[in-house]
Protein backbone atom coordinates (compact mmCIF):
# COMPACT_ATOMS: atom_id res chain seq x y z
CA UNK A 1 0.00 0.00 0.00
CA UNK A 2 1.17 3.47 -1.10
CA UNK A 3 1.69 6.01 1.33
CA UNK A 4 -0.67 8.57 -0.30
CA UNK A 5 -3.33 5.29 -0.18
CA UNK A 6 -2.45 4.98 3.89
CA UNK A 7 -3.01 9.04 4.53
CA UNK A 8 -6.41 8.92 2.68
CA UNK A 9 -7.63 6.13 4.18
CA UNK A 10 -6.08 7.33 7.54
CA UNK A 11 -8.19 10.53 6.76
CA UNK A 12 -11.33 8.78 5.81
CA UNK A 13 -11.41 7.53 9.31
CA UNK A 14 -10.75 10.26 11.05
CA UNK A 15 -13.49 12.32 9.04
CA UNK A 16 -16.01 10.21 10.15
CA UNK A 17 -14.38 10.31 13.74
CA UNK A 18 -14.94 14.29 13.34
CA UNK A 19 -18.58 13.87 12.71
CA UNK A 20 -18.91 13.26 16.22
CA UNK A 21 -16.47 15.41 17.45
CA UNK A 22 -16.27 18.38 15.19
CA UNK A 23 -15.07 20.94 17.45
CA UNK A 24 -11.59 18.85 18.36
CA UNK A 25 -8.50 20.96 17.83
CA UNK A 26 -6.17 17.55 18.04
CA UNK A 27 -8.63 15.65 15.53
CA UNK A 28 -8.97 19.16 13.37
CA UNK A 29 -4.90 19.47 13.14
CA UNK A 30 -4.83 15.67 12.30
CA UNK A 31 -6.81 16.27 9.76
CA UNK A 32 -5.45 19.30 8.17
CA UNK A 33 -2.05 17.78 8.42
CA UNK A 34 -3.43 14.82 6.06
CA UNK A 35 -4.68 16.91 3.30
CA UNK A 36 -1.34 18.72 3.53
CA UNK A 37 0.24 15.71 2.87
CA UNK A 38 -1.65 14.53 -0.06
CA UNK A 39 -1.20 17.77 -1.49
CA UNK A 40 -4.94 19.24 -0.82
CA UNK A 41 -3.74 22.49 0.83
CA UNK A 42 -7.37 24.30 0.09
CA UNK A 43 -8.94 21.56 2.68
CA UNK A 44 -6.20 22.02 5.02
CA UNK A 45 -6.53 25.40 5.40
CA UNK A 46 -10.11 24.68 6.31
CA UNK A 47 -9.35 22.43 8.67
CA UNK A 48 -6.75 23.86 10.50
CA UNK A 49 -8.12 27.22 11.01
CA UNK A 50 -10.57 25.16 12.38
CA UNK A 51 -8.38 24.30 14.61
CA UNK A 52 -6.81 27.16 15.53
CA UNK A 53 -10.03 28.70 16.32
CA UNK A 54 -10.33 26.28 19.18
CA UNK A 55 -6.79 26.20 20.48
CA UNK A 56 -3.99 28.55 20.21
CA UNK A 57 -1.41 25.95 20.07
CA UNK A 58 1.61 26.62 18.62
CA UNK A 59 1.87 23.77 16.30
CA UNK A 60 -1.98 24.18 15.15
CA UNK A 61 -0.76 27.82 14.32
CA UNK A 62 2.80 26.64 12.54
CA UNK A 63 0.84 23.99 10.54
CA UNK A 64 -1.73 26.32 9.46
CA UNK A 65 1.08 29.02 8.06
CA UNK A 66 2.68 25.70 6.47
CA UNK A 67 -0.64 25.67 4.33
CA UNK A 68 -0.95 28.76 3.36
CA UNK A 69 2.64 28.67 1.83
CA UNK A 70 1.57 25.10 0.19
CA UNK A 71 -1.34 27.00 -1.23
CA UNK A 72 0.69 29.88 -2.69
CA UNK A 73 -0.26 32.21 -0.33
CA UNK A 74 3.05 33.85 1.48
CA UNK A 75 2.36 36.48 2.65
CA UNK A 76 -0.75 34.54 5.32
CA UNK A 77 2.31 32.11 5.94
CA UNK A 78 4.51 34.77 7.04
CA UNK A 79 1.66 36.47 8.97
CA UNK A 80 1.22 33.14 11.12
CA UNK A 81 4.95 32.14 11.35
CA UNK A 82 5.69 35.54 12.94
CA UNK A 83 2.57 34.93 15.31
CA UNK A 84 4.44 31.31 16.36
CA UNK A 85 7.82 33.50 16.58
CA UNK A 86 5.81 36.21 19.13
CA UNK A 87 5.52 33.19 21.56
CA UNK A 88 8.81 31.26 20.98
CA UNK A 89 11.10 33.35 19.07
CA UNK A 90 13.84 30.16 18.36
CA UNK A 91 11.40 28.01 16.75
CA UNK A 92 13.55 26.94 14.27
CA UNK A 93 10.89 25.75 11.74
CA UNK A 94 9.05 28.86 11.86
CA UNK A 95 12.39 30.65 11.17
CA UNK A 96 13.00 28.83 7.93
CA UNK A 97 9.98 28.48 6.40
CA UNK A 98 9.34 32.69 7.10
CA UNK A 99 12.84 33.04 5.44
CA UNK A 100 11.30 31.54 2.50
CA UNK A 101 8.53 33.56 2.42
CA UNK A 102 10.40 36.59 2.77
CA UNK A 103 12.39 35.59 -0.29
CA UNK A 104 9.17 34.66 -2.33
CA UNK A 105 7.40 38.31 -1.64
CA UNK A 106 10.83 40.17 -3.02
CA UNK A 107 11.57 41.28 0.64
CA UNK A 108 15.37 39.63 0.06
CA UNK A 109 17.08 41.57 2.83
CA UNK A 110 14.77 40.18 5.02
CA UNK A 111 15.51 36.88 3.71
CA UNK A 112 18.95 36.55 3.67
CA UNK A 113 18.99 38.47 7.61
CA UNK A 114 17.03 35.13 8.79
CA UNK A 115 19.42 32.43 6.64
CA UNK A 116 22.10 33.99 8.30
CA UNK A 117 20.73 34.08 11.67
CA UNK A 118 19.53 30.79 11.17
CA UNK A 119 23.61 29.62 10.92
CA UNK A 120 24.10 31.72 14.03
CA UNK A 121 21.63 29.97 16.28
CA UNK A 122 21.98 27.03 14.88
CA UNK A 123 25.64 26.13 13.43
CA UNK A 124 25.93 22.79 14.14
CA UNK A 125 23.30 21.83 11.70
CA UNK A 126 24.56 21.44 8.54
CA UNK A 127 21.10 22.08 6.69
CA UNK A 128 21.09 25.76 8.34
CA UNK A 129 24.18 26.30 6.23
CA UNK A 130 22.91 24.51 3.46
CA UNK A 131 19.99 26.94 3.21
CA UNK A 132 22.10 30.02 2.74
CA UNK A 133 24.05 28.66 0.61
CA UNK A 134 21.05 27.76 -1.57
CA UNK A 135 19.74 31.35 -1.04
CA UNK A 136 23.13 32.77 -1.82
CA UNK A 137 23.06 30.55 -5.18
CA UNK A 138 19.83 32.24 -5.92
CA UNK A 139 21.60 35.74 -5.94
CA UNK A 140 24.28 34.50 -8.34
CA UNK A 141 26.82 34.97 -5.59
CA UNK A 142 28.34 31.36 -5.97
CA UNK A 143 31.62 32.31 -4.15
CA UNK A 144 29.78 33.16 -0.99
CA UNK A 145 27.41 29.80 -1.48
CA UNK A 146 30.17 27.77 -1.45
CA UNK A 147 31.57 28.60 1.31
CA UNK A 148 28.53 27.89 3.13
CA UNK A 149 27.82 24.59 1.56
CA UNK A 150 31.62 23.54 2.65
CA UNK A 151 30.46 25.07 6.22
CA UNK A 152 28.02 22.42 5.59
CA UNK A 153 30.03 19.90 4.86
CA UNK A 154 32.08 20.50 7.66
CA UNK A 155 29.23 20.07 10.28
CA UNK A 156 28.30 16.92 8.78
CA UNK A 157 30.42 14.93 6.28
CA UNK A 158 27.60 12.75 5.11
CA UNK A 159 25.32 16.23 3.46
CA UNK A 160 25.47 14.81 0.05
CA UNK A 161 23.58 17.72 -1.37
CA UNK A 162 26.31 20.22 -0.01
CA UNK A 163 28.65 17.88 -2.39
CA UNK A 164 26.57 18.30 -5.35
CA UNK A 165 26.32 22.24 -5.21
CA UNK A 166 29.81 22.67 -4.82
CA UNK A 167 30.75 20.00 -7.82
CA UNK A 168 28.09 21.83 -9.74
CA UNK A 169 29.31 25.38 -9.12
CA UNK A 170 33.14 24.18 -9.76
CA UNK A 171 32.13 22.45 -12.97
CA UNK A 172 30.28 25.31 -14.19
CA UNK A 173 33.29 27.51 -13.55
CA UNK A 174 35.58 25.30 -15.17
CA UNK A 175 37.37 23.73 -12.28
CA UNK A 176 36.38 19.72 -13.63
CA UNK A 177 39.62 18.10 -11.70
CA UNK A 178 37.94 19.49 -8.38
CA UNK A 179 34.67 19.54 -9.60
CA UNK A 180 35.12 15.79 -10.34
CA UNK A 181 36.64 15.55 -6.42
CA UNK A 182 33.88 16.47 -4.86
CA UNK A 183 31.39 14.70 -6.57
CA UNK A 184 33.15 11.64 -6.20
CA UNK A 185 33.28 12.36 -2.38
CA UNK A 186 29.25 13.15 -2.40
CA UNK A 187 28.58 9.67 -4.35
CA UNK A 188 30.42 8.00 -1.62
CA UNK A 189 27.40 9.63 0.83
CA UNK A 190 24.77 8.23 -1.56
CA UNK A 191 25.59 5.63 -4.59
CA UNK A 192 22.20 6.51 -5.56
CA UNK A 193 22.26 10.20 -6.22
CA UNK A 194 21.44 10.43 -9.76
CA UNK A 195 22.46 14.15 -9.92
CA UNK A 196 25.78 13.10 -8.81
CA UNK A 197 26.20 10.19 -10.99
CA UNK A 198 25.07 12.19 -14.38
CA UNK A 199 27.24 14.86 -13.06
CA UNK A 200 30.46 12.33 -12.63
CA UNK A 201 29.83 10.58 -15.91
CA UNK A 202 29.71 14.12 -17.66
CA UNK A 203 33.15 14.86 -16.04
CA UNK A 204 34.77 11.57 -16.47
CA UNK A 205 33.79 12.37 -20.46
CA UNK A 206 34.72 15.31 -20.75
Amino acid sequence: MSTLHSVEKELHHLLKEAESNPLDPNLLNEIGVGYLIIGRSEEAITYLSKAVEQSDEIRFQYNLANAYSENDNPQMAADLYLRVLEREPDHIPSLNNLADCFEQTGNLKRAAELFEYLTKINDSDSLSHLNLGNFLMRQNRHIEAVKCFQTAIDRDDQCTDAYYLISWVLMKAGVEDKALEYAESGLQTDPHHEELNRMISKLRND
